[in-house]
């Protein structure tokens, strides 16, 4: 009888140590969760924010694109309006068209290019502030410092260096949507892979494991 109750007793604070741990290991399992999750949230929203810029620079080389064809295409009609009327020289011609608001090419394509370049170095000190860590992100930083570098290293902008860097940007942008499409597996593989987590998981496991074993054994 006297044995019956001390094992009774030793059962009661067994079970009260194993419930505690428990509790104690599923609440910070939680917060570890809601912790990955938010950094995780953070570095998104961060990279949000650096394509944001990414696009503006974007528009801005859309930009220079359409100012340089249309010159393209005006300097073609142009060249035919001095062979009909047999003027020899662009100056010439302009003289002869004094009515027309004759626009800049050259100037309108440095301006446009200014104002990118702004934008650029904007992104670029943020590129150097930027805390990511996911794997994933990371590849995609790395191409986007790259868009950022030969950006900033263009002095003149032809048609062969847009394209190169509206193929960079198209890059991004595609492997960027990509990753977001993917984004709750990447959460669930951080969460699974996390040092902290194996920890808990493993304290879970033994505490299971005990609570077996006190079953089995009748404790």
């Amino acid at each position: 009888m006297k044995g019956t109750k001390i094992m009774s007793v030793f059962q009661l604070f067994w079970n009260l140590i194993l419930g505690i741990s428990g509790g104690i290991i599923s609440g910070i399992i939680v917060s570890r969760i809601f912790l990955i999750q938010g950094d995780f949230q953070n570095q998104i929203n961060s990279f949000d924010l650096l394509l944001r810029k990414l696009g503006y620079t974007s528009g801005m080389l859309f930009g220079i694109r359409t100012v340089q064809e249309f010159s393209y295409d005006s300097d073609i009609k142009m060249h035919n309006e001095m062979k009909k009327e047999g003027i020899s020289t662009e100056e010439e011609y302009y003289k002869a068209h004094i009515d027309v608001n004759w626009i800049s090419k050259d100037r309108l394509v440095s301006d446009l290019l200014k104002e990118c370049k702004k934008m650029n170095t904007s992104l670029k000190d943020e590129l150097m502030d930027l805390h990511i860590n996911e794997s994933g992100l990371q590849k995609i930083l790395d191409k986007l410092n790259k868009y950022v570098s030969s950006l900033s290293s263009t002095k003149e902008m032809s048609f062969s260096k847009l394209n190169e860097l509206e193929k960079q940007c198209k890059e991004i942008l595609n492997d960027y949507d990509l990753y977001k499409n993917t984004s709750r597996k990447t959460l669930l593989t951080l969460i699974l892979k996390d040092k902290v987590m194996i920890v808990l998981y493993i304290l879970v496991l033994l505490i299971i494991i005990a609570t077996v074993t006190a079953y089995m054994l009748h404790i």
